[in-house]
C-alpha cells in the first residue's frame, strides 16, 4: 500500500511539473506582478499560506495546519497541495486579471485532529471562486467547491468503500509582489 501511494505522489508531481511547463510560457505578460502570496482559512487546508505564479493561469503551492497540532509532537501535522488556477470571466477595476476563476488542487493531508478530513491523506479539490481586488497589489480570494478523497490514511479504521464527498472552501488575503 505504501509503495503504491509513493508512486501516486511521485507521478502527480511529475505530471504537475510537465503541465506547468506547458502553461507558463503561454501566459502573456501584464504590467502587474505575476507572483502572489496569501494567507487565510479554509477546508481541508485550515490555516494556510499559499504562493502562486502567473496571471490568467496560475500554478501554486499551499501549506496548511490545524491550530493545536504543534502540541502532538509529530514531525508533520497539516497539509501540502499543488494547485492550478484558471481566471476566465469578468473585469477588474484595478488589474487586467479576470476576477472569476476555477481552481483545482491535489494534496497530501496529515490531519489526525480533524474529524472530517483526518480519515484521508490524499485528496483532490475542484473549486470555483472570485477575486476581490482592493488595489493593484492586494485583495481577497473566496472559493467554494468539493473535496474528493483519493486515499485513506493508514491509521484510519474506515471501510475501503467508505469514501465520501466533502465540502471544500477557502478565504484568503493576498499581496502581489513586484
Amino acid at each position: 500500500m505504501k509503495n503504491s501511494y509513493n508512486s501516486l505522489v511521485r507521478n502527480f508531481v511529475i505530471l504537475f511539473i510537465i503541465f506547468a511547463g506547458f502553461i507558463l510560457p503561454e501566459n502573456p505578460a501584464f504590467s502587474q506582478s505575476k507572483l502572489e502570496l496569501s494567507g487565510g482559512l479554509g477546508a481541508p487546508e485550515y490555516i494556510h499560506t499559499r504562493i502562486k505564479y502567473g496571471q490568467k493561469v496560475q500554478v501554486g503551492i499551499c501549506a496548511g495546519f490545524i491550530a493545536g497540532t504543534f502540541y502532538t509532537h509529530a514531525f508533520f501535522n497539516g497539509s501540502i497541495s499543488a494547485e492550478i488556477t484558471w481566471h476566465f470571466l469578468g473585469k477588474s477595476k484595478f488589474v487586467d486579471q479576470t476576477p472569476w476563476y476555477i481552481l483545482g488542487g491535489l494534496g497530501y493531508y496529515y490531519l489526525p485532529m480533524s474529524a472530517k478530513y483526518g480519515e484521508y491523506d490524499v485528496g483532490f479539490f475542484p473549486r470555483i471562486g472570485r477575486t476581490i481586488n482592493f488595489s493593484k497589489r492586494t485583495g481577497i480570494n473566496l472559493d467554494l467547491g468539493i473535496f474528493l478523497p483519493i486515499a485513506k490514511a493508514n491509521d484510519s479504521s474506515m471501510n475501503e468503500l467508505a469514501y465520501k464527498i466533502l465540502g471544500s472552501w477557502s478565504i484568503s488575503y493576498f499581496i502581489r509582489l513586484r
